[in-house]
């Protein structure tokens, strides 16, 4: 149904700006900073808050005097739709129940690995009575696929709530806010049942599971440096949780005294990980195709570091050494072995980095300037 065939009265503007101004007024009460569960990630702001200004005149105007005409037309004089966006953690798919927190945490987190997703909402100005709200999904976990199959329900419903329940409709977003996190957690369910059911597949295909290497890929992807090396690693720690992606870590250090007897350079490093500015940074990944791109998609596009100023900053120089499906090896080579988890290491001279990445049959990864160049 279109906005023109459905469009109410002129001096209704006046009271739909209203309604959504109070709508707004709810969900800033209920996931607002004010709403009192500190150990939510939820949160909701206003996206424009000029607009929300004008509006909020024009509707003062029209209680106070009264005159619908004129206030209908100061609403249809503001420039643009009221946007707003609405994080909120997902939900673990038992409904809440308590699982496992981060290792020497407090207690139970919440959600963990299942990440936030965000909400965000165009409200035209026949909304809620006639049009339904222009929404956009983001999550931090979901794939492409998930976030599109959510989007289409949540439009779905947005739709059934205002435009076809002209000509009153009907306020949605908190309704849709829960939808959101509820359809959230059941894909992010269904994609942890696809990869649990995946894993025990090729286990019982290959026997020890060493051949179970159907989608799986590896990538070698070097980082120039990190002004922040415990902030960083973080960030890669919990995108490496968040997609499932297994990782290790191997960052230059200074050697803290002599070289053992007989070797050039080794591998050393606090358990913690780097901390301070690094350099001659490798990562080595391991896990779905899929989410092994991920990944590197979000080590190009989101914020990882910080700048010589203490700005936040992305990551502008990383080069990808390899992305290979696991099983392909150069003529001459192993496999790359399993591993698991996230884990950092220091390593010292251009010995210390071989062994590092020769553990992982990936030391003659790139070719000519693109082959691995430990730092100093």
């Amino acid at each position: 149904m279109s906005s023109a065939s459905a469009q109410p009265p002129s001096v209704c503007a006046a009271e739909l700006a209203q309604r959504r101004l109070m709508e707004c007024e709810c969900l800033a009460a209920m996931y607002g900073p004010m709403a009192g569960d500190a150990g939510d990630r939820s949160s909701f702001e206003v996206v424009n808050p000029d607009v929300e200004r004008e509006l909020r005149a024009a509707v003062d105007a029209w209680e106070a005097s009264g005159d619908s005409v004129a206030a209908a037309l100061s609403v249809r004089a503001v420039s643009a739709p009221l946007r707003v966006s609405l994080t909120l953690a997902v939900p673990s798919a038992s409904g809440g129940e308590d699982e496992p927190g981060e290792p020497g945490g407090s207690g139970p987190d919440r959600t963990p690995g299942r990440g936030t997703v965000t909400l965000g909402a165009s409200l035209p100005t026949n909304y809620p009575a006639a049009d339904a709200p222009a929404l956009e999904l983001s999550a931090t976990h979901l794939s492409r696929d998930a976030i599109t199959r959510v989007l289409r329900e949540l439009r779905s419903l947005a739709s059934e709530r205002t435009a076809r329940a002209a000509p009153d409709g009907f306020e949605c977003l908190s309704e849709l806010a829960q939808a959101a996190a509820d359809l959230s957690a059941a894909a992010a369910a269904a994609d942890d049942e696809a990869r649990r059911r995946a894993a025990e597949s090729n286990l019982g295909a290959n026997g020890d599971g060493d051949g179970g290497d159907e989608g799986r890929a590896h990538a070698v992807v070097r980082i120039d440096h990190m002004n922040d090396g415990k902030g960083y690693t973080k960030t890669l720690r919990r995108w490496s949780r968040e997609l499932a992606v297994d990782a290790r870590v191997f960052y230059a250090r200074e050697s803290s005294g002599e070289v053992p007897k007989g070797s050039e350079g080794s591998i050393e490093g606090p358990p913690s990980g780097p901390q301070g500015r690094v350099e001659g940074v490798y990562a080595v990944l391991g896990g779905d195709g899929d989410d092994v791109r991920s990944f590197l998609t979000r080590l190009r596009t989101e914020f990882v570091d910080v700048d010589a100023r203490g700005a936040r900053c992305k990551e502008r120089k990383s080069t990808v050494m390899c992305l290979r499906r696991a099983g392909v090896v150069k003529p001459g080579e192993e496999r790359v072995p399993r591993f698991d988890g996230f884990e950092c290491e220091g390593y010292v001279g251009a010995d210390g980095l071989e062994d590092a990445l020769a553990r992982f049959n990936l030391l003659h990864v790139g070719a000519g300037a693109q082959r691995f160049q430990p730092a100093g």
